[in-house]
């Protein structure tokens, strides 16, 4: 194998796994003011603790649902 091109693999490793943690906290942003939004037109304010957890939990579901479904 090329030295070359193990270096340029990682290079590209390191840059798809940089993308793909920045598109999950974009994804998890969003799923964040959603539930915000959401629970505020039902009349709810809950404790910003519940928010979260609510927002990672629907965000992990999507990226486990999206992963069997490209598998």
């Amino acid at each position: 194998m090329h030295k070359e091109g193990l270096f340029e693999n990682l290079i590209v490793t390191i840059i798809a796994s940089l993308i793909l943690v920045v598109m999950g906290v974009i994804y998890f942003i969003a799923t964040l003011l959603i539930v915000r939004f959401s629970s505020g037109l039902m009349g709810y304010s809950p404790d910003a603790n519940w928010v979260v957890l609510s927002s990672a939990i629907i965000v992990v579901g999507i990226m486990i649902g999206s992963a069997i479904k490209n598998a």
